[in-house]
């Protein structure tokens, strides 16, 4: 007779097959990511989506994010900062989970230091800056890593993999731009597995790399008939974001361009001007994170003989070139999209990867105690430097966003006072604001330092009509209305525009016809 298990005896099941490293993973993910993103989860500080999606569904499959509307229902469709952003640092700290569960991760401060990078790398702080999407996007991120953590399972459980198909498939389907994350995973276990010999012969490498193929393709074909049914049910078509709508598989022409455009953006967020490396130490913590890299690499390559294997050779040479190709591979499928902070959490396991290696390659017999000891220290010192600086860089985002909203409020407050104040002001009349306000809002020292912070720089308030009325609506309570995009557009050619002068100067707010117009700017 079937019995079953009561919710007390289920959870307890539960409990102890995870592992006490698992466990401490998630502690440490969750504790940083509080701390760290602690300020915009006790504020709130919209930015120009935010204010605009105070209350969204999520129910938008034309940017191809046909399963975001469920999984985003489980916190409310509301922007709610404490129970977005807890939500989502819960979802982190089973990412944190996962990828200790996947690389048998054992050393305290080791799972400490991977935990806290996965929690407090930047991409994080940029998805927070849009708290309405905070807790679906770290969903996608927590399923993109069950996914790699299922493929790579070959103790004895064969169709392992076809779980791996099913949460890639789910993590594609909330949001697109954990798929890297996914792939770097897939690699960095293969590269261990090819420098491990003695755990994994030829036969098994092949075989492990066939089921990569068929899960990958598994996984993304179930995603796009998914997308497909769910666009013709509702009668619409995949909408011109993002290169969304040109998404194709390429032929041999247009694949060597997209892939050169891949290695170009890597090659480019190299470069100290980015958040990579946006410091000195930064730049010394990433320096010693590639040369642990190699040495561990090397060391392994050696003493394990892997020269003497032409497929392993191969394969790794194979894997080196996946690696660029797979961190951007949304160019692989679309040339138009542009690479955004909120698409780069990936890069986060460029400094784990030492820390992997090291556990991977350490504790056989004669290993160079040494060797292991030193490289342990540059591992553990890079890590730290760059946890740290990310958790600073982080903070002065927030702190930006904090004084550009209270200019911003100030701003608008002035504004409307001067819009009201107008001779031929009519509070029934709709608004017209046509360009945008020159004056900087950026805090001072920030000019260059948050430029690729998605969300977090330039002017909080941007161009348009579109901008300033959901936060005259949201955030100073009038109730007002905007003119339709077009009228807008059509404005800007009506001669009694064209000689107004530019905000704030006296003539730069009048009635033209039955829309009141703001000049904010000359373009």
């Amino acid at each position: 007779m079937t019995s079953i298990k009561g919710p007390a005896e289920l959870a307890g099941s539960l409990f102890r097959k995870i592992t006490k490293q698992q466990r401490f993973a998630f502690c440490c993910a969750f504790i940083a990511g509080l701390l760290c993103h602690l300020f915009i989860i006790t504020n709130s500080m919209y930015n120009n989506d935010d204010i605009r999606y105070l209350y969204v569904t999520f129910d938008k499959p034309e940017l191809g994010r046909w399963l975001q509307t469920y999984f985003a229902g489980i916190s409310s469709y509301f922007s709610l900062p404490v129970v977005n952003c807890v939500l989502g640092l819960f979802y982190i700290g089973l990412t944190a989970m996962t990828v200790t569960a996947l690389f048998d991760l054992k050393q305290g401060l080791h799972i400490l230091l991977v935990s806290s990078m996965i929690a407090v790398f930047p991409a994080v702080a940029c998805i927070y800056s849009y708290t309405f999407a905070a807790d679906p996007f770290m969903l996608s991120l927590f399923f993109s890593c069950l996914a790699a953590y299922f493929i790579t399972r070959t103790d004895g459980r064969r169709f392992a993999w076809l779980w791996g198909s099913f949460f890639l498939m789910l993590s594609v389907a909330i949001y697109q731009a954990y798929l890297p994350f996914t792939l770097l995973l897939m690699l960095l276990w293969y590269i261990t597995a090819i420098l491990s010999p003695e755990r994994f012969d030829d036969r098994s490498l092949i075989r492990i790399g066939i089921r990569y193929v068929l899960m990958l393709m598994i996984g993304m074909g179930a995603y796009a008939i998914g997308m497909e049914v769910t666009l013709r049910c509702k009668d619409i078509s995949l909408r011109d974001y993002q290169g969304i709508a040109e998404s194709s598989l390429p032929g041999p022409t247009m694949l060597i361009a997209r892939m050169r455009l891949a290695l170009e953006d890597f090659i480019e967020f190299l470069k100290p001007s980015q958040v990579l490396t946006y410091n000195r130490f930064m730049q010394a913590g990433f320096a010693l994170t590639v040369l642990t890299i190699l040495a561990l690499f090397v060391y392994r390559f050696c003493k394990k003989k892997t020269y003497a294997s032409v497929l392993r050779i191969v394969l790794l040479l194979f894997c080196a070139a996946c690696i660029p190709l797979s961190v951007n591979v949304i160019y692989l499928i679309s040339e138009t999209v542009q690479y955004h902070m909120l698409m780069r959490h990936a890069w986060c396991i460029l400094f784990i990867a030492p820390v992997i290696l090291l556990e991977t390659f350490r504790g056989e017999p004669n290993e160079k105690k040494t060797f292991f000891a030193l490289t342990e220290w540059c591992v553990i010192i890079a890590l730290t430097v760059a946890t740290w600086n990310y958790i600073l860089l982080d903070n002065i985002a927030y702190f930006n966003m904090n004084f550009r909203y209270e200019k911003t409020y100030a701003h608008c407050l002035e504004l409307r006072d001067r819009i009201k104040a107008a001779d031929d002001y009519d509070k029934h009349l709709p608004l017209c604001f046509v360009g945008r306000y020159s004056k900087t809002f950026k805090t001072e020292g920030t000019d260059t330092l948050l430029d690729c912070m998605t969300g977090m720089k330039g002017a909080r308030i941007g161009s348009g009509t579109r901008i300033y009325i959901p936060f005259f609506q949201n955030c100073l309570g009038e109730d007002v209305e905007g003119v339709t995009p077009e009228d807008e557009a059509a404005m800007k050619t009506n001669p009694l525009f064209t000689e107004m002068p530019v905000y704030p100067r006296e003539g730069s707010i009048r009635r033209i016809d039955d829309v009141m117009v703001v000049k904010l700017n000359e373009d």
